[in-house]
């Protein structure tokens, strides 16, 4: 795995996500995720492991997201009980409800998981040297993202070390402020001294974007908003069309960084996980356009057997390829 595969595998995995709420499909993609979670912890390609907070907000939200549907969503035929009349959350809780709630929760929280990953496994120079030369801004200010957020945990390990063996904060409330006030402190020394650089350097200098640059922008950030619009109607051909954009823009990136891609190490491996998220890729292509994969499974208004597809199912638990990259990289 390098620092192309990666990114592409979690466009992938969200993207893969954001088209259904099939239970079958979010379960082997839940599944493939915490394969390659397990694995990225028991490797350590980079000598870090995997978030934890990431799994306690992927909890979290599939209960908050399971409660919030209940409550707002007074909709199916499987009746749980009933509340009185009140404002906004007043009327029947549904099976229907609990269920699409639950759903949604577990979609977002396999992608959170999914993309924190990436803390652990992506050599953040190899994913700078994807960035086209021609986007200068936006290859500076990955890097000064990316070099800011180790900044801001060792302050506040600095901090935290401080207050624990000095005895200054007793109280959970004020130890807490003591370390955001820490946090923040050292937050804006780093960027007073990245802004007089960058004014240096000469960054604010005025520079204008190609028009390609500019069509390849627009026609991704269009499908991304069409593709929304078409998972939220149920509409496939508004979804393919959607993913077209996506898929268009996506393309015209890879164009421009393909030299930095071809520059980065392919062992055995990363040539065969990237083989393997073709065929995902091209399993899902697929599911999109055979109605029995019923990706665009609702409990609403009548609650009911999703439909599965072994192509599509395959594809989801293909996520997992990762994992077994990571597996015969450590062998």
């Amino acid at each position: 795995m390098n620092g192309a595969l990666w990114p592409a595998w979690a466009i992938l995995l969200a993207l893969a996500i954001s088209v259904t709420r099939n239970p079958f499909y979010l379960a082997l993609a839940l599944l493939a995720v915490l394969s390659v979670r397990i694995a990225v912890n028991t490797t350590r390609p980079l000598g870090r492991a995997a978030p934890r907070f990431a799994v306690l907000a992927a909890l979290v939200l599939i209960g908050w997201s399971t409660v919030v549907n209940v409550l707002l969503a007074h909709v199916g035929d499987r009746v749980i009980t009933r509340l009185p009349p009140w404002p906004v959350i007043g009327g029947p809780l549904t099976f229907n409800a609990l269920l699409y709630g639950a759903l949604t929760g577990i979609a977002l929280a396999t992608v959170l998981i999914g993309i924190s990953l990436l803390h652990a496994v992506l050599d953040r120079h190899e994913a700078l040297r994807l960035v086209p030369g021609r986007q200068r801004v936006l290859a500076t200010t990955l890097a000064i993202a990316l070099n800011a957020l180790p900044t801001f945990a060792a302050a506040a390990r600095d901090a935290e070390e401080a207050i624990r063996f000095r005895g200054l904060a007793q109280h959970s409330l004020v130890h807490l402020r003591m370390l955001i006030n820490a946090v923040l402190v050292r937050g804006m020394d780093y960027s007073l001294a990245v802004a007089e650089t960058l004014e240096v350097r000469g960054f604010a200098a005025a520079s204008r974007p190609s028009h390609r640059t500019r069509l390849g922008s627009l026609v991704f950030l269009a499908g991304g908003l069409i593709a929304i619009g078409g998972s939220i109607a149920g509409s496939g051909a508004i979804l393919a069309l959607g993913l077209s954009g996506l898929v268009f823009g996506l393309a015209g990136a890879a164009i421009h960084a393909w030299p930095g891609v071809r520059a980065l190490p392919w062992p055995w491996s990363a040539r065969v996980t990237a083989l393997l998220l073709g065929l995902v890729a091209a399993g899902f292509v697929w599911a999109l356009r055979d109605p029995t994969a019923d990706l665009a499974y609702s409990p609403y208004p009548t609650l009911h057997w999703p439909g599965f597809s072994p192509v599509a199912g395959a594809a989801y638990l293909l996520l997992a390829a990762p994992a077994f990259a990571l597996r015969g990289g450590q062998e």
